[in-house]
């Protein structure tokens, strides 16, 4: 039972990033896996893991950081005509792109103090 709610929970969080995407840059999950330099399937082992070590809050997190990022980076490749796309994507990527575990996040609740 619990599963099957961690299954349908998962899924609904992942729809409300296909429609962000679909909402900010007119592109489905699939079409945004290939912006993520790696190889394809990467952006939902991504979200398995996230959710997995974070929980449905981490993994709301990452889907804003995630069309955060494509914005980004679409208006980077938008203004760059030098070198080809797939080699861009993969620069920022490296660079600029950090996941859920390495990024410092800041405490939303006013009464956590650090002593």
């Amino acid at each position: 039972m619990i599963n099957h709610l961690q299954n349908k929970i998962k899924e609904q969080l992942i729809n409300e990033l296909n429609q962000n995407l679909y909402r900010e840059l007119n592109l489905s999950l699939y079409e945004a896996d290939h912006y993520f330099g790696y190889y394809n399937g990467y952006i939902y082992k991504l979200v398995d893991r996230v959710y997995k070590k974070y929980g449905p809050t981490g993994l709301r997190s990452e889907i804003k950081y995630i069309t955060k990022y494509l914005l980004f980076l679409f208006n980077k490749l938008e203004s760059n005509s030098t070198f080809p796309d797939y080699i861009l994507v993969v620069f920022y990527f490296r660079i600029f792109y950090r996941h859920f575990s390495s990024r410092k996040i800041r405490s939303s609740n006013q009464l956590s103090f650090r002593f």
